[in-house]
C-alpha cells in the first residue's frame, strides 16, 4: 500500500511540474508573479513546504521498490531536508528569496529553463509508472 501512495505522489508531482513548465513557457509572466508569492503568507509558506516534504519522502519511500534506489533517496532526502530548513529560517528570508529570483529573471529565461522542468515531470512520471514491482 505504501509502495502505490508514493508512486500517486510522485505521479501526480510528475504532472503537475509539466504543467507549471507549460506556463513557463506559454505566460512567463505569470509564472514570475507566482514566484514573488513564494512564502508571502504562513499559509503559503508552509503549505508549499509541507508539499514538498511528502514529494521528498514519497521519492525516498519509492525508492526501496525500483532499481534506482540510490537516486531516489538522494532526490527524496534532498527535499525533504530542504523542506525541513526553509521551515526553520524566518519565512521572511525565504519569500525575500523568492522576490529576488523573481525580481532578476525576465521572461526569455524564464522560457529557456520550461524543458529542464519537463523533463524532470517525465522521469517522475517515468519512474512512477515503469519501475513497477518490488526488486
Amino acid at each position: 500500500m505504501i509502495e502505490w501512495l508514493c508512486r500517486a505522489i510522485v505521479l501526480v508531482f510528475g504532472f503537475w511540474l509539466i504543467g507549471v513548465s507549460v506556463l513557463m513557457m506559454v505566460k512567463p509572466s505569470v509564472a514570475l508573479s507566482a514566484l514573488r508569492k513564494f512564502a508571502s503568507t504562513n499559509f503559503i509558506n508552509y503549505a508549499e513546504l509541507t508539499l514538498r516534504f511528502m514529494v521528498g519522502a514519497a521519492f525516498y519511500g519509492l525508492s526501496a521498490f525500483t532499481t534506482y534506489t540510490n537516486t531516489l533517496k538522494v532526490v527524496g532526502a534532498f527535499l525533504c531536508a530542504t523542506a525541513l530548513i526553509l521551515m526553520l529560517i524566518p519565512r521572511d528570508w525565504h519569500h525575500r528569496y523568492a522576490v529576488w529570483w523573481a525580481d532578476k529573471l525576465i521572461p526569455w529565461q524564464v522560457r529557456l529553463s520550461a524543458p529542464f522542468s519537463i523533463m524532470a515531470g517525465f522521469a517522475a512520471i517515468w519512474t512512477a509508472v515503469f519501475t513497477l514491482g518490488s526488486v
